[in-house]
């Protein structure tokens, strides 16, 4: 349970998670937040690779990698040292990927039962581990709903009024696009 704020500088614990694929019908929390939000994107997997070689993470596994590799195994350890050199014009840290998310909407975790490891559910089958789960076409959208979550979890009066006036037009947050780096 990592149990990070994913917002800052607000009162409630606020969870938000993303989903690498369009498909999926649950929004999800863990245990210890007030709100999930939940996020879509459309990721190719060569674009998550090069996230995670751009966030340090493959370098981290190739280290591991290394160090489990029988020292006589010379071959898989000259595929290791080429696959470095690929990605050694990368610094670790300094992200360059840019995503395409569109916000479902967001729950309130109190408004919903925590379900149980084991517990089976449509589309998604068994639950691996207790945390919330909320049906996506559960979620609050509306410019109403959003304001109400902005005042709830502290943020500014004027970023709330802000935003709902910024996307006025649409009717509702919900599909709103966004580019952000990752």
């Amino acid at each position: 349970m990592r149990n990070i704020n994913d917002i800052i500088n607000v009162t409630k614990k606020v969870s938000i998670k993303s989903s690498p694929a369009l498909a999926g019908i649950w929004a999800e929390a863990d245990i210890g937040y007030d709100y999930g939000i939940c996020v879509k994107c459309s990721i190719l997997q060569p674009t998550i690779l090069q996230f995670f070689i751009e966030a340090c993470g493959f370098s981290r596994l190739l280290d591991f990698a290394e160090n489990r590799i029988p020292p006589q195994d010379t071959r898989f350890k000259e595929y290791l040292k080429e696959i470095r050199e690929r990605i050694k014009n990368y610094k670790c840290g300094e992200i360059q990927t840019k995503l395409k998310g569109f916000i479902c909407g967001y729950f309130k975790t109190s408004h919903y039962k925590l379900l149980k490891k084991g517990e089976v559910l449509p589309y998604l089958g068994e639950v691996r581990e207790e945390r919330y789960l909320v049906p996506i076409n559960e979620l609050k959208y509306t410019l109403n709903d959003w304001a109400i979550f902005l005042k709830d979890i502290g943020l500014l009066v004027q970023f709330g009024a802000f935003l709902i006036n910024l996307h006025r037009k649409k009717g509702s947050l919900r599909g709103i696009s966004w580019c952000f780096r990752i």
